[in-house]
């Protein structure tokens, strides 16, 4: 994941705020689970993979077996494990032999809390002793504590170690409903919390200061009750990805799937039908800057003048479609966009990254006479500048109709016919740019009519599929 410097406390807090606080609000009424007196086997025995295929035998596993196979397909133990541990409160029927990287073979015991609106309490035993004891909240339970109802042991962050999942189930007299406490690992190779440094304070890590702990991420188990996810292990398994979306989305950063998604539901904005100039109307979508935005492109085409129109847009901090204001004069010629392959060239400074496009455009502006421009163009800040680099009128005049041809820089220097067809090349690898090329993939606007959201996912996705950007 690559850090964002971007600060997310308020927006988060804001968040929390909207959704009922630190506990989440309950469900009116309750989730009746059909596991409160005979458990789903992934919540009795644990080791529930995100996969499908492991999902789907989780659900037909026996239940209430008192045996658990671990994630990693270790072995199963039957509930003669318990025999071997005394300890207070102990839930004999949530209390599993595990493997643990870092660990080894131990005991996970789940304790019964002393008072019904406490929590229970989770630890980790080893020849009799008490090896770890899992971060607890400071916060009180304000409704009655029923039961563990699941313990989990998989990869649930995918970092490559192993996580535990618990599912507790409260009350209150009324309603009941499950809660999810999730251990992570303390893993070096886990940056999410280097990515979102002021998420810190939702991260509660346990009292003992292990190399091997856990922590609990209170903003992760916000966002499952808030959304209820919390009635089974199978439900919770596959939420990371989502979740890691839900907290760029707080932080103003969107995924590319998230982008894409959000062109296609906002279609009826870009692929209006064109009046004028439109024997050419597609789109496309590419990465033209360093912010992980992507740029969706609308060009159409026609007319006897051989003009363009563009249209650039992007997915702002609020996760809207906006359209990028562009350099270009209104009623001017403008790049002609729709070709496969462009020039690019990189400039790498501590004043920014950019790329600069190499475009070209033709204009018949008589009967005559064509003008051809070559210029670049850049994304940044939400904003698209053309850069003029060079000109060539050709005019056809006198008795045999011949070529007149003047080409001229961007400073109203002369040049040759040459000249002119090199003078990208001589500005950009004069500055000591890097020469790269860019593929487009552009794709006909009547091709989109009629399909839905999802279909025009797809198309999107393929376009930028298509997209790349390559050293020559």
């Amino acid at each position: 994941m690559k850090k964002r410097g971007m600060t997310v406390l308020l927006i988060i807090m804001f968040t929390l705020l909207c959704t009922g606080g630190c506990g989440g609000e309950k469900p009116e009424g309750g989730i009746q689970s059909e596991a409160l007196d005979t458990l789903d086997a992934e919540e009795n025995s644990g080791g529930v993979n995100s996969g499908a295929a492991d999902l789907e035998k989780a659900n037909v596993e026996e239940a209430g077996s008192g045996n658990q196979e671990t994630a990693d397909g270790f072995g199963e133990s039957e509930n003669k494990e318990n025999q071997s541990v005394s300890i207070e409160g102990m839930i004999k029927e949530q209390s599993f032999e595990v493997e643990l990287e870092g660990w080894g073979k131990v005991f996970f015991v789940s304790i019964a809390p002393k008072g019904d609106n406490e929590h229970p309490g989770f630890i980790l035993v080893k020849e009799g002793e008490t090896v770890y004891t899992f971060p607890q909240t400071s916060e009180i339970a304000g409704d009655r504590f029923m039961e563990v109802s699941a313990v989990s042991f998989q990869d649930y962050n995918q970092d490559g170690k192993k996580d535990v999942i618990v599912l507790a189930t409260y009350g209150n007299g009324e309603s009941k409903w499950k809660e999810a406490e999730i251990f992570l690992r303390e893993n070096p190779d886990n940056m999410f919390y280097l990515d979102y440094p002021d998420m810190e304070g939702y991260r509660v890590r346990g009292q003992d200061g292990s190399e091997h702990g856990f922590y609990r991420d209170t903003l992760l188990e916000e966002y499952l009750s808030t959304r209820r996810l919390t009635e089974s292990v199978a439900q919770i398994a596959p939420t990371w990805p989502d979740y890691i979306d839900y907290v760029d989305g707080l932080s103003g950063y969107f995924s590319e799937e998230q982008q894409i998604k959000r062109f296609a539901q906002n279609r009826a904005v870009w692929a209006q039908d064109v009046e004028f100039a439109d024997e050419i109307h597609c789109f496309t979508v590419a990465s033209m800057g360093y912010d992980g935005k992507l740029t969706l492109i609308v060009s159409n085409q026609g007319g006897t003048g051989f003009y363009t129109y563009s249209s650039f847009y992007q997915i702002d901090e609020k996760g809207e479609l906006k359209k990028l204001k562009t350099s270009f004069e209104e009623g001017s010629s403008e790049p002609d966009l729709i070709s496969e392959i462009m020039t690019v060239y990189g400039s790498f400074s501590t004043k920014g990254n950019r790329n600069y496009f190499i475009v070209y455009d033709q204009l018949k502006d008589s009967p005559d006479s064509y003008l051809y421009r070559a210029s670049s163009l850049y994304v940044e800040d939400g904003f698209v500048q053309e850069i003029p680099l060079a000109s060539q009128r050709v005019l056809y005049a006198g008795e045999d109709y011949s070529a007149h041809i003047t080409s001229y820089d961007c400073n109203g220097n002369e040049l040759t016919e040459e000249e002119y067809d090199n003078f990208p090349a001589t500005y950009y690898e004069g500055m000591g740019l890097t020469k790269k090329s860019a593929a487009f993939k552009w794709i006909d606007i009547k091709d989109i009519k009629g399909m839905d959201d999802e279909e025009v996912e797809e198309a999107l996705r393929q376009a930028y599929k298509n997209f790349s950007l390559s050293d020559d």
